[in-house]
């Protein structure tokens, strides 16, 4: 791994500065004192980074940390062992490891997914199904607080995989696509338990809140639409055509309008911002944004290069953070970013 050798005061220095030649002049940008955390693997260990320092996750050896979520000083961390069969979930708060499968009260006897965490106040949240292997249904889709489960939906078909989960004003908002006993599929979105359907979505992501209201980004014949729940209007972000187009993250802050649209594999090394197409300005190998947070208008990115296997950290289009992989047996990857003013 290599981290810049800039001192942090210096970097922040360079990258909060509201100077006239600034790569980006469309960010206003705020000044401040920022802590930014960015979770992945490094040496094939779950870890986190806090302001470029690393730090391993106990018992994170050939684990991968998919999510990092900061909250009143505490840091809360998703990971998992996707490299191995069976798939099983685990969680860190401030360094101390959770087995999902004990948290949960799942039995050993049930394959199962875990597709996200939020944080709400101290209450940790998961959503995920696992196989009953019933005569009557085969999976449940559940929610789990501070591990007490609350089932959702049960089905015949797992459909439950690509489900994102949101708190605003402490209610759950969980993306999902559902099929009854009766084989009636469905698409759309939980407040709570009650399911509002949104027809013909063939791909499901998140939920973001910003001046205008909370909406929920989702796929549909290769597009991205986003939805107001408030006002119930639905925008299309682009005319562009992907096919098989899947996975998306919708992006923004509750003091702000802008609304920010950012596709891992496929947008390749733009975004959108309020539905405009936007080139990322450095780096074009490495094409794909795998992360994407908002401050004080201040942009933090994560980006992969595929070949050779790499990611970088960029604040305001300012590289501050990359890792590579010496060989195909390495493991060292960014996956998830969380921005907090100190």
């Amino acid at each position: 791994m290599k981290n810049l050798i800039l001192p942090f005061i210096l970097l922040l220095t360079l990258v909060f500065s509201c100077r006239e030649n600034d790569i980006d002049e469309g960010f206003e940008k705020k000044t401040g004192s920022y802590d930014v955390y960015v979770a992945g693997t490094n040496d094939n260990k779950a870890s986190y980074w806090k302001n470029n320092v690393l730090n391993y996750l106990n018992g994170g050896n050939n684990l991968i940390a998919q999510k990092i979520i900061i909250e009143n000083n505490n840091t809360y961390i998703l990971g998992n062992n996707s490299s191995t069969t069976p798939q099983e979930y685990y969680f860190w708060k401030n360094n101390i490891k959770e087995d999902l499968r004990t948290y949960l009260g799942i039995s050993t006897a049930y394959p199962y997914q875990i597709t996200d965490m939020a944080i709400d106040n101290g209450d940790t949240y998961f959503i995920g199904y696992y196989d009953t292997f019933s005569t009557t249904f085969r999976y449940e889709f559940c929610i789990w607080k501070n591990g007490v489960k609350t089932v959702l939906n049960t089905s015949n078909d797992n459909t439950y995989y690509i489900s994102k989960i949101n708190i605003f004003n402490h209610e759950t908002y969980v993306s999902a696509i559902t099929n009854n006993i009766s084989s009636s599929f469905q698409s759309g979105y939980y407040v709570g338990t009650t399911f509002h359907s949104i027809p013909n979505i063939s791909w499901v992501c998140n939920f973001s809140q910003n001046s205008t209201g909370i909406n929920f980004l989702y796929i549909r014949d290769g597009k991205y639409y986003y939805r107001n729940l408030s006002t119930n209007i639905e925008t299309l972000v682009s005319n562009n055509n992907y096919p098989n187009l899947g996975e998306g993250k919708i992006i923004s802050e509750t003091n702000s309008s802008d609304l920010y649209v950012a596709g891992y594999s496929h947008l390749e090394n733009y975004y959108f911002k309020n539905n405009i197409q936007t080139a990322f300005p450095i780096d074009p190998t490495y094409s794909r944004i795998k992360d994407m947070f908002m401050l004080d208008n201040n942009q933090y990115i994560i980006k992969h290069q595929p070949n050779p296997y790499s990611s970088k950290v960029y604040i305001n289009n300012v590289e501050t953070q990359n890792i590579t992989n010496a060989s195909t047996s390495t493991n060292n990857t960014f996956n998830s970013i969380y921005v907090v003013q100190n």
